[in-house]
């Protein structure tokens, strides 16, 4: 039934529905046309517009406190997409040792091991404009005639990482005609839910209240709720969720918030020094596909990360230092690459004599590398590469969400967001950096040099990705989790959560993916709960 700018509504109106979804990011977006030509009403509610609206994105402002974090307006988005509209478009599917109860790391386990998801990461895969073929290997081998490296024992193996691009890169959009052409799905727009208001007798939602940037206050009434605002937002309203519940909804436990998780990131890892200055990259750099790019990516198999007690990471071929770019920092060069660039565009640079002094001051550098430039191929011989680690985090009750003094306009306390991480992640990231060297030495393909300072996340911040996860986590005991495996709040019998706030673990690729096929999952359920 289109678009409603929920503004124009009366004051008191009430929205009735069969299911309504909170939040339009991609898991209400899945959820919402999973239902698409079926009977079962849908009312989703966005809080902002289908493009960006400034005043409703300065509700998104909270405090950050603990690990160096970006501002919350900016880390998330309030628009129809969510923050779909600021990603990366990266993809891939989580590993099937992700799910599995891990001894030598604190509260993992899903409830659920990934062959329960497969079929979901099918259909994820459609609502991304990706084909299933995307990642695997012998596909990525076939377009790029390359294969990956081969490592001794196979300790380290090649995966395919996709990115979304085109039109499919901002999700909102793209599924936009869908949402119109929906008969039986309406999206509100400007619909902020200020409160989950429960039946104080029974454990069950009986309405949302929605407020509007022009003052104006509405009921959402329906059989079944779905909270989908994101990894930061759903505990948020959780906890404001107290009128009849003084710790939050679902927080009988405490556990509301807490297990925040993020991707850790060391950009300046290593360095591999390969032993072949010929070594074929092609697996590893860029590849256009017409869904958009990929590329292939390295991570530990299941039997070293067990051996070793590891948490699961990926390693990506970053910058590459051949015989022509070596010296690329020297000062010749890099006058030398300004003449080069003010030449092609046709105007002399500015302090022209300083250039040319640089240039001849550097004459050997700049000679050689003009030699292996014009009689080498661009990336070769080989010098060195850059590795980037990116790996999941140990999940720690003590890395939390939870509510500000500081309010917003509608009078709600803003969040705070408490990012910490344990000496545990930092000794796995030593264990990481000892494996990779052992590996890569024992195949033969290089030295690796690492570059992390002794005592790794001691002494360097880690690199956040606007990865939002595990604050509202999935478990089938309420003692150790907030929603059972079908994403079920404890506390509700008609409340269910979507996103990567349920995830009890986070793997070592980006959550969106998952939380797509995650968010099909869901709809199925609640379709059988219909039948």
């Amino acid at each position: 039934m289109a678009f409603v700018d929920t503004r124009s509504l009366g004051n008191g109106d009430v929205i009735e529905a069969d299911i309504c979804i909170i939040g339009a990011g991609p898991a209400g977006l899945a959820i919402a046309t999973a239902f698409e030509g079926d009977s079962t009403r849908i009312a989703l509610l966005e809080s902002g517009d289908i493009g960006y609206d400034e005043e409703t994105q300065s509700l998104a402002a909270g405090e950050i406190v603990g690990l160096p974090y970006p501002n919350l307006d900016s880390a998330r988005l309030r628009m129809l997409g969510g923050s779909t509209n600021h990603w990366g478009g990266n993809i891939g599917l989580m590993d099937a040792l992700d799910f599995e109860v891990r001894d030598w790391i604190p509260h993992s386990g899903w409830p659920f091991g990934r062959e329960e998801l497969l079929p979901y990461y099918k259909r994820a895969a459609t609502f991304c404009g990706v084909p299933n073929e995307a990642f695997e290997i012998e596909s990525q081998q076939s377009a790029l005639d390359a294969d990956p490296w081969l490592f001794v024992d196979d300790a380290i193996v090649s995966q395919v990482f996709q990115t979304v691009g085109g039109e499919a890169r901002a999700l909102g959009l793209y599924h936009e005609e869908t949402l119109e052409r929906a008969a039986n799905v309406t999206t509100y727009l400007f619909a902020n839910v200020v409160d989950i208001v429960t039946d104080a007798l029974s454990n069950q939602v009986r309405e949302l209240t929605i407020k509007t940037l022009n003052d104006k206050t509405l009921t959402a009434r329906a059989k079944y709720y779905v909270l989908a605002a994101g990894g930061i937002e759903n505990p948020r309203i959780l906890l404001l969720a107290n009128k009849t519940r003084p710790a939050g909804l679902g927080n009988q436990n405490d556990l509301v918030g807490r297990y925040f998780m993020e991707h850790l990131t060391s950009p300046d890892f290593a360095l591999l020094f390969p032993s072949d200055p010929q070594l074929d990259l092609r697996f590893y750099k860029d590849f256009e596909a017409d869904w958009g790019e990929a590329w292939g990516i390295l991570t530990f198999s299941e039997e070293v990360q067990r051996q070793a007690g590891l948490v699961n990471a990926r390693f990506q071929a970053a910058t590459i230092t051949n015989e022509f770019n070596k010296n690329i920092a020297n000062p010749g060069m890099q006058s030398l690459a300004t003449l080069v660039r003010s030449g092609s565009s046709g105007r002399v640079p500015d302090e022209l004599e300083r250039h040319l002094a640089n240039v001849i001051a550097d004459i050997d550098d700049v000679a050689e590398s003009g030699y292996y430039r014009l009689f080498h191929h661009p990336d070769y011989p080989l010098v060195s590469i850059d590795l980037v680690v990116i790996s999941e985090q140990i999940p720690n009750p003590e890395s939390r969400v939870y509510l500000s003094d500081d309010k917003d306009r509608f009078g709600q306390n803003r969040c705070v967001l408490d990012w910490r991480i344990t000496d545990l992640d930092s000794e796995n990231l030593t264990r990481i950096s000892e494996q990779v060297q052992l590996q890569f030495g024992r195949s033969g393909l290089g030295r690796v040099r690492i570059r992390l300072p002794e005592g790794g996340y001691t002494q360097i911040n880690p690199h956040p990705h606007y990865h939002h996860m595990g604050t509202t986590r999935m478990d089938n005991d309420p003692k150790h989790g907030v929603v059972d495996a079908n994403c079920r709040l404890h506390e509700a019998s008609n409340l269910y959560l979507a996103g990567s706030s349920v995830f009890p673990t986070v793997g070592n690729v980006n959550p969106t993916f998952t939380i797509i096929a995650l968010a099909y999952r869901l709809a199925d359920h609640l379709k059988g709960l219909k039948s």
